[in-house]
């Protein structure tokens, strides 16, 4: 793995071999795979996985759940890793020919593949586990589904919240990147009494000397997903850096928190699965289909946040919660 996993296209924590995404597939979904147990009448839904890996796993694992809940769905699951070329176009004639009331694109790939089937008239598909949807595909932009955008405004939050004694957040990133997120998180961040200050970078041999010039101006650093300056090395440097400066970091996920952040927003992956199907039960109901913001947990660095002497107190309430 080279980088953070949310950020990157693909980002295996671990990578499944097919044989063994089938075998965990049949245990999720016996009645997709093997012979069919649900109820003959039941609307059909096809899920499209873009890669075998343990996060768009346990997400399918959470749609199952949740659609299982409710009782109503016959769920088919596709994995593209092991379907190419004609079998593709094959697959999307199936999608095309609305044999499915419903189609889940879980993961870039998928998207691209079934949002090649949308057209007036035919069902209607959703997305699932994927940044900036408009900057995947086109489509995506009036799709609908759970993206893993989180709004500045409750990154912003959740910060003033889970570290209550900052009040000047740096903010490192590419103007040509996240611009707009900037621009969005200055405007918001009065709110919650705090004051923005950016820290553009245009590559990543500027991120060290800005960092020097800036460590005495801030009292944390924020990270969000940004492809000019997250790398796995470099967001280690970065944390390695800002410890020796006595700053928290704030970060976006695990991997954040495992290399030292005070604080990340963290995803459960089977969470995301369930919201997903929940709003996919809703669309399969008749309901319209929206966009949702992703439901994530906020961890706090216990050992971080006294190792450098943050003024923190020893409960908070969720979504933020001490770290494992």
């Amino acid at each position: 793995m080279k980088v953070p996993a949310i950020i990157r296209k693909s980002c295996p924590p671990r990578v499944f071999s097919g044989r063994l995404l089938l075998f965990l597939l049949c245990l999720t979904f016996p009645a997709a795979i093997g012979p069919r147990g649900v109820d003959a009448g039941a609307p059909r839904a096809a899920v499209f996985v873009s890669q075998d890996i343990r996060p768009y796993i346990e997400a399918v694992e959470g749609i199952n759940a949740a659609l299982a809940e409710e009782g109503k769905a016959d769920v088919e699951v596709f994995s593209l890793a092991k379907i190419e070329g004609k079998s593709r176009d094959l697959l999307l004639e199936r999608v095309t020919d609305a044999e499915f009331a419903l189609s889940i694109a879980i993961g870039p790939e998928a998207v691209k593949l079934v949002s090649q089937a949308e057209s007036p008239g035919k069902p209607p598909w959703m997305y699932s586990m994927i940044l900036n949807p408009p900057s995947v595909c086109r489509k995506a932009e009036t799709a609908c589904g759970v993206s893993l955008d989180l709004p500045a405004r409750q990154q912003l939050e959740m910060i003033a919240r889970g570290l209550p004694a900052v009040k000047r957040l740096g903010l490192l990133f590419d103007p040509q990147c996240n611009g707009d997120f900037s621009g969005t998180a200055a405007s918001e961040a009065g709110s919650f009494h705090l004051s923005l200050v950016p820290l553009p970078v245009s590559s990543k041999k500027d991120i060290p000397a800005v960092l020097k010039e800036h460590w005495q101006d801030i009292d944390a650093l924020w990270l969000i997903p940004d492809q000019t300056v997250i790398s796995e090395s470099i967001v280690q440097y970065i944390i390695k850096e800002a410890l020796l400066a006595g700053v928290p970091v704030v970060g976006y996920n695990r991997f954040f928190y495992e290399s030292g952040a005070a604080l990340a927003f963290v995803f459960d992956y089977k969470d995301l699965g369930r919201q997903t199907g929940r709003l996919a039960a809703g669309v399969l109901g008749g309901r319209p289909c929206e966009k949702e913001s992703p439901v994530f947990r906020v961890w706090r660095n216990r050992r971080v946040i006294n190792k450098l002497g943050l003024g923190v107190p020893e409960t908070a309430a969720p979504p933020i919660e001490e770290g494992p």
